[in-house]
Parts: structure tokens; C-alpha cells; sequence
């Protein structure tokens, strides 16, 4: 029986057999010739994700100064049960992403139906035609142990696989651009022999023709201005020699607003790679600080925001002070500090732990446990409590669940017992959870909770007036903000409401 890959919204495709695999390669091959006789040079990028779909479109959409494409895009998929229903859902036009940027269903359309310079695949041809592949293939560390992220490691087995099909396949010739966060030491030590040895057993001789490899980390924004984070931001780059720098720099010329946001060459790949895990350590860091000044405010009666926003005022100096909220999700900040620890021992063989990151990944990990805490200062038994979670995305405005603080919160509340609802605008499938019960109406999400937790800022829980909510509830219901969601007038309302209102870092409260 032929097997089927399932989309978010519960479309199903089959997962094409044998047979369409010739046709698809012709298909490949057919499109190709063209877009090469258009003088196009061919792109394909591995990995269709969050950070690969994207950037796949924004490579489709960019053009010369009379307003043609630079290149031909095929966006690869693999055609696994979880992940094929890209293929078809990109090809025709539609976003495999949710977001707030209404630019993003946009330029989906604009590049593969009317451009038509845009076409996901799943077949490995498309990398014997490329002339760049862009690696976009998921690299995640793990952690096994829950607030132990010194314990945390990187299994390369996947990404060095990704990059094994591509020795296997790509010209010579073809560029090779490591956009996936790696390890430091990854494309010098990992991706480099993997790609001679391929080469070698291929009949290439590497002498001749070194591989080329480069890496230009994403800084990706998955909210109101996705696609502006990657084409209208600034971007750091290496190569492993001088011909792979060049060959980037004008690939990531053509491509992004660099004329705006210049681009920064950096000495080779290790520093590159160091660069971007360097950047989310020191944000993580940054926001760990945030929490324990937060649980300081709550304690005597102040509002850390406040106090943030007061601070910030001092511009160059203090001005990037980030918040504390819920916790930290998403596919960055609570990974990319395990893989420079990891990388520091495993790759380069040197003793010794990044403990300030570690231990930044340690406090953000746990964050949730707080506004549990929270809760059970009225509900010491959380047994049989109900409890109304509004998001469950890792941020605003966005369908991301990877590593969501909300997941960490649910799995603790159902193990006291709670009984939990979900409600969020932009999810359909909870991946990680493997749950399809998110709810999509507020209504029957808060009626007759115990408690409602504002978990992510998403604009449609901004604009919730207090009454409604109250008379969807039936209740007088505790009322937790995780992150200054609701502001001191809305807060003043919901307490006249006769709710019981608290919120992480809002110790100020109680005196409204």
C-alpha cells in the first residue's frame, strides 16, 4: 500500500513510488535546460523548513537591474511520511509555514506561479543540476537531561548523511553553503572530508578540485518581518579557501539587500560558525539575567518592565536588554550554547564546559516551572484545576512550536493532574506534543477555567476585552500574565472583574 504524508490543515499525499521518480527526474532535467538557456544559473536548497522554504523564495525572487531572476530554484525535501507534504503545497504557491508577514504567502505565489522560477522537489537530480546548494537541514542538540543542558550533545549522523548525498551528487564545481547553525570546527572538520572522500570514490580529483565550501548562518525572525530577516539583514561569511569566499559573497550579493546591510567576511568557517552560537549565547544569557530580577520584582512589589524599560533609555549600552517571559523556545537560543559546549570537546578536544551559557540554557529551560509556581500560590493541589493556555507557539504571531516554553509547561501541569486546554491562532498540529486538539475557539478554550495563563503575545490575545473573556468563562478566574501581554489599565479591569490577577515579573499588582 502506497504510504501517505499528512499537511498541518489534514491534506493528504501519496508519497510517489518508482515509477514517478523517472518522471520527476526528467522533469528536473527538462527544467533545467530552459532555465539554463535563459542564462539562469540553477540553485537548490536541502531542507524545507522554517529557514529553508523561505529562503528558498527569497533566492527565487531576486533579479538583475531589468528586473530578471538571477536564478532557477529547486527547493529538495526528502520523501519521508513526515515531511513530503511540502513538495506538493509548495508547488502550488502556498506557504508550508504560518506567519504574521503577509509577505510570506506572497512571495510564495509570486515565485512559483507567476515568476514559475520556484519548484520543490524530492528527487536527488536536483543536486547534479546545482550550481549552489544551500543546506537548510535541521541540526538540533540534544538534551537528556531536563535542566542539565551541560549533559546535551550533537548527534551529526542526520546532517553528515545530508551532506554524504551531497558528495554523491553535486558537480565539482558547485558551491556548497552551510546556512543550518552548525558546530564551530563543523564545515572545516565534518563537511569537508565527507565531501573529499565522496569526491575521491566519484573519480574527482580533489587537487584539482577542491570542494567548495562556505557558510553564511541564517538570523531568521519567524514573525512580522520573516522574509525581511533573511533578505534585508545582515549576514556573516567564510569559506574554507578563497575561492569558496568568492563564490559566496556574490551568490549572498545577488540574493540580499546588501547594499543596506553590508556583508561581513570573516578569516575562515570556524569563525563563522563561532559567530552565530556566540550571538544566541549571549542572548540567552541576557535573558536568563532577566528572570531572577524578575522573581526579585514579583517579591517586593515592583514592575521589572518598568524597571527594563527605564534602563533601556541608556542607548548603546543597555538598550538591547531583552525580557523574561514564560521561557525560552524556539530552534536557536535553547540549542546553539549546548553545540558550541559540545563542539569545544567533541570536535576540538578541549577540557572544560562554557558554563555561563550552559548554565543561561539551564535557567531559560526551567523558566516555566516558575509560572507554576505561580499558579500553585492559589492552587497548591493542581489535581482536577482548570487551567486555559492561550499559545502555545515559542513566539508571537508565529506557528513555530519547536522547543515552545508551552510544551515544558503542559507536560508539568499534566503530571500534577491539571486538566489542560490549548488555544492558539497559528497552530494546527503540535508536532512535538503529536496533538491535534489544539483548540481554535477562545470561547470554549477559557469556559469555566480555573485559571488562564496569556503564554505568548499573539495580537488576537492583545485585543481580547476583559468582559468577554469573563463571560466566556462563567468565572472569576485567576488571570496570569507570563510576559506584559496586558497592560496596567487591562489588569486594573480584569481585578474590578473580581479576578485574581498575577503575572511573571509584575510584583506591582497587588497595588493597582
Amino acid at each position: 500500500m502506497q504510504k501517505t504524508s499528512v499537511a498541518p490543515n489534514g491534506e493528504e499525499f501519496l508519497i510517489p513510488h518508482e515509477t514517478e521518480s523517472k518522471i520527476e527526474k526528467k522533469k528536473i532535467e527538462r527544467i533545467t535546460q530552459e532555465q539554463i538557456a535563459k542564462g539562469r544559473k540553477i540553485i537548490t536548497v536541502q531542507g524545507l523548513g522554517f529557514v529553508g522554504c523561505v529562503m528558498a523564495s527569497v533566492v527565487a525572487d531576486a533579479e538583475d537591474e531589468n528586473g530578471n531572476p538571477f536564478y532557477y530554484v529547486h527547493g529538495h525535501q526528502r520523501d519521508s511520511i513526515r515531511s513530503f507534504w511540502k513538495v506538493p503545497i509548495i508547488n502550488k504557491g502556498i506557504a508550508p509555514v504560518s506567519s504574521s508577514d503577509p509577505e510570506v504567502p506572497e512571495i510564495f505565489n509570486r515565485c512559483v506561479n507567476v515568476k514559475k522560477n520556484f519548484r520543490a522537489t524530492w528527487h536527488n537530480y536536483a543536486y547534479e543540476v546545482a550550481d549552489v546548494v544551500v543546506v537548510d537541514i535541521q541540526l538540533d542538540a540534544t538534551k537528556p537531561a531536563f535542566g542539565e543542558a551541560e549533559k546535551g550533545y550533537c548527534d551529526l549522523s542526520a546532517f553528515r548523511n545530508g551532506m554524504k548525498t551531497l558528495g554523491k551528487h553535486i558537480k565539482p564545481e558547485c558551491l556548497i553553503l552551510v546556512e543550518t547553525t552548525v558546530p564551530p570546527g563543523t564545515c572545516e572538520r565534518v563537511v569537508k572530508p565527507i565531501i573529499e572522500k565522496e569526491f575521491t570514490q566519484r573519480g574527482i580529483d580533489i587537487e584539482k578540485n577542491p570542494p567548495l565550501i562556505a557558510h553564511s548562518y541564517e538570523r531568521v525572525m519567524p514573525g512580522s518581518k520573516y522574509v525581511a530577516s533573511i533578505r534585508d539583514f545582515w549576514r556573516v561569511y567564510s569559506g574554507v579557501n578563497e575561492k569558496s569566499k568568492t563564490f559566496a559573497r556574490e551568490f549572498l550579493t545577488n540574493i540580499l539587500n546588501t547594499e543596506n546591510y553590508p556583508l561581513t567576511e570573516l578569516e575562515n568557517t570556524n569563525a563563522s560558525e563561532m559567530s552565530k552560537v556566540m550571538e544566541n549565547s549571549y542572548r540567552a544569557t541576557n535573558i536568563a539575567l532577566t528572570l531572577e530580577w524578575a522573581k526579585f520584582a514579583e517579591e517586593v512589589g515592583v514592575d521589572i518592565f518598568k524597571v527594563r524599560d527605564a534602563i533601556r533609555m541608556r542607548e548603546g549600552t543597555h538598550d538591547n536588554m531583552l525580557r523574561p517571559s514564560l521561557g525560552v523556545g524556539g530552534y536557536c537560543l535553547t540549542k546553539d550554547p549546548v553545540l558550541a559546549n559540545w563542539a569545544k570537546q567533541a570536535i576540538f578536544g578541549l577540557k572544560g564546559d562554557l558554563k555561563i551559557a550552559i548554565n543561561s540554557v539551564n535557567i531559560n529551560d526551567t523558566m516555566p516551572l516558575h509560572t507554576i509556581d505561580i499558579i500553585k500560590k492559589d492552587f497548591p493541589e493542581l489535581k482536577d484545576v482548570k487551567i486555559a493556555i492561550l499559545g502555545v507557539s515559542y513566539l508571537e504571531d508565529v506557528g513555530d512550536t519547536r522547543h515552545s516554553p508551552t510544551e515544558t509547561l503542559v507536560k508539568y501541569l499534566n503530571e500534577f493532574w491539571a486538566i489542560v486546554k490549548y488555544h492558539d491562532p497559528y497552530v494546527e498540529y503540535w508536532a512535538e506534543m503529536d496533538r491535534s486538539d489544539i483548540q481554535k475557539d477562545i470561547e470554549s478554550t477559557v469556559k469555566d477555567a480555573d485559571v488562564i495563563v496569556f503564554a505568548v503575545g499573539h495580537s488576537e490575545y492583545k485585543q481580547i476585552i476583559p468582559e468577554e473573556l469573563i463571560n466566556f468563562n462563567g468565572k472569576k478566574p485567576l488571570i496570569i500574565d507570563c510576559s506584559n501581554f496586558l497592560n496596567d489599565n487591562t489588569l486594573k479591569t480584569y481585578k474590578k472583574l473580581g479576578c485574581k490577577v498575577k503575572g511573571l515579573g509584575k510584583g506591582h499588582i497587588k497595588n493597582l
